[in-house]
């Protein structure tokens, strides 16, 4: 079933809208699976288009296979981190429905290439017949490729890179290639010691990290050099309904460089975020300390929360902890992390 898109717009709280849609479903899921079991696809399309585009009109949705199940209706944000959080907490109010899977993301599928002719301009694009030439990006951690099919020599750039976002979709999922594949380009000519798409999965497998860690980043600042403590791995869909970004702002006396001279700041900082943490009830899928970055004369604590669940005004509470200048608090909405995106990679 294809895809489904409209134009973006902007979002509160989406749970209200939410919840109609599971209200509806409970009323028309019988409805919903007849028109797929008899493969009225028009008739699917009417009964589905309507509820989710009342959640936002630029989500995606799908139906698909199940090894579990009849089938499974994916709700998607195609992409947009802005909605993002609003599928995962479409999918945490599912209903567990006997027939159906909900899924905010869609899987990882390697059957796909097997069965899959997507219809492109008149052309039948067989999804097993894409390959790729692979460059793994050392310094960010990622796998840059170019996408070749026989066919994209008489398609334009569009469709091809709709076809190849499909297939990285089918080889690894949504959420993982956003997080693993860094480039994508698309290309009429074969690349060379290009293999099948449908064996990123195994490439990219090869690039997560065995555990979690803390990397030391250095740079330059307006202010002199500038170093930061940062959580690797570390990206934003891994905490899809971590969408509201909090700055603990530290001041502190600088020396010549910019970074601290008195001894124990640096600890002081540590017991502001502990703190901080504590008062976020701790960290876990809505809550995550990303970071600190140091220079300047002030120390910035990143965190991430659901700002729809989690109250970040107590961590005010912490800030008279610190005795070495200034300490300010400051939130804003950020689901696409853009406020440390330079640490991210």
């Amino acid at each position: 079933m294809a895809i489904f898109r409209r134009k973006t717009r902007g979002a509160d709280d989406p749970r209200p809208a939410i919840a109609r849609f599971w209200a509806w479903w409970s009323e028309s899921r019988d409805d919903v699976l007849a028109a797929y079991e008899e493969k009225r696809s028009d008739d699917l399309i009417e009964l589905l288009r309507p509820p989710v585009a009342a959640i936002d009109p630029s989500l995606n949705w799908e139906v698909s296979p199940s090894s579990a199940k009849r089938f499974t209706l994916v709700v998607s944000s195609g992409g947009k981190a802005e909605l993002r959080g609003v599928t995962e907490r479409w999918a945490l109010a599912a209903p567990d429905d006997p027939d159906v899977e909900f899924a905010p993301v869609r899987r990882a599928d390697p059957a796909l290439f097997d069965s899959v002719v997507m219809k492109v301009d008149d052309y039948d694009i067989e999804l097993r017949e894409l390959v790729a030439g692979t460059r793994v990006d050392v310094q960010h951690g990622v796998l840059d490729v170019v996408i070749h099919h026989p066919l994209f020599p008489l398609l334009d750039k569009e469709h091809r890179l709709s076809v190849a976002f499909h297939g990285l979709d089918a080889a690894l999922g949504e959420d993982e290639a956003e997080r693993w594949i860094g480039e994508v380009e698309v290309s009429a000519d074969t690349p060379i010691d290009a293999i099948p798409v449908s064996m990123l999965g195994t490439v990219v497998g090869q690039l997560r990290p065995s555990g979690e860690t803390w990397a030391t980043l250095r740079g330059a600042g307006r202010k002199g050099p500038v170093v930061a403590l940062v959580r690797r791995p570390l990206d934003r869909v891994e905490r899809p309904l971590a969408d509201t970004h909090i700055a603990v702002v530290l001041g502190y006396p600088p020396g010549p460089d910019g970074q601290p001279l008195a001894t124990g700041i640096l600890d002081d900082a540590d017991e502001v975020v502990r703190r901080a943490l504590a008062e976020l009830g701790g960290e876990g899928p809505r809550v995550i300390h990303v970071g600190r970055v140091t220079g300047g004369g002030q120390i910035v604590v990143h965190f991430y929360v659901d700002g729809l669940e989690v109250d970040p005004s107590g961590v005010g509470q912490v800030l008279p902890l610190w005795t070495h200048g200034t300490a300010t608090l400051q939130t804003r909405p950020d689901p696409g992390w853009k406020a440390v995106a330079p640490l991210l990679r």
